[in-house]
């Protein structure tokens, strides 16, 4: 199986590249889990390449960063970590400031954003830094979505599931009893934080109740 040749290259040295590009590809991830993750499976790869070619340096040493990322994923995995959520009032300087900072990476994901009046602001604590923000335009009983932004170091879903368990408490203060988004948001995303998509005035939008805390 060893000696079969794939566009006249062996099985080895497939083995070979695809270790070398997953090890590439994890040093392009900003979040930590991911390179962990990513690093891990080029480890495994680039081990079991060094035990087929009887290099064992090679084998060895890979499989010892294979050992080192899985007890580091482990640790971060038990590690408790505390988060917040802090209201903003508008035209604070701390969220101006944020928002000029971050402004190209958000404009990549939040091109039509614009801050004005009538918005929620909230900061996401994340072990007492600034992992996300939120912003949203209030409508009546209902808030839109202009921004649900999350640095890119904290993109592990953990900062969205924290922020949409404690909105219910929030809006709720502030009578809402609904929050939408435009269907351009990130769909995998907004899915996986609850959202379900509807039609709202002949536009394809995602929406997610609000249920009063008792």
């Amino acid at each position: 199986m060893l000696e079969y040749n794939l566009l006249g290259i062996s099985v080895l040295e497939w083995i070979g590249y695809a270790a070398s590009t997953l090890v590439l590809i994890s040093l392009t991830m900003t979040s930590i889990v991911k390179l962990r993750w990513y690093n891990l499976a080029g480890a495994i790869l680039f081990s079991t390449y060094g035990f087929l070619i009887g290099s064992l340096p090679v084998g060895i040493m890979n499989f010892l960063i294979v050992c080192a990322n899985i007890f580091n994923l482990r640790k971060m995995n038990r590690q408790k970590e505390d988060f917040k959520i802090i209201e903003i009032k508008e035209n604070d300087d701390l969220l101006l400031y944020f928002l000029d900072y971050y402004k190209k990476d958000i404009k990549n994901y939040f091109p039509d954003f614009e801050l004005v009046k009538n918005q929620l602001s909230l900061f996401v604590l994340r072990d007492m830094a600034v992992a996300g923000i939120f912003i949203g335009t209030m409508e009546q009983e209902n808030i839109r979505i202009d921004m649900d932004y999350a640095l890119p170091k904290y993109r592990d879903f953990k900062v969205g599931n924290y922020l949409y368990r404690k909105l219910n408490q929030i809006l709720s203060n502030h009578n809402i009893h609904s929050v939408y988004a435009n269907s351009q948001i990130n769909l995998k995303y907004m899915e996986k934080m609850g959202f379900e998509p509807k039609t709202k005035n002949g536009k394809s939008i995602l929406v997610k109740s609000i249920k009063k805390p008792l």
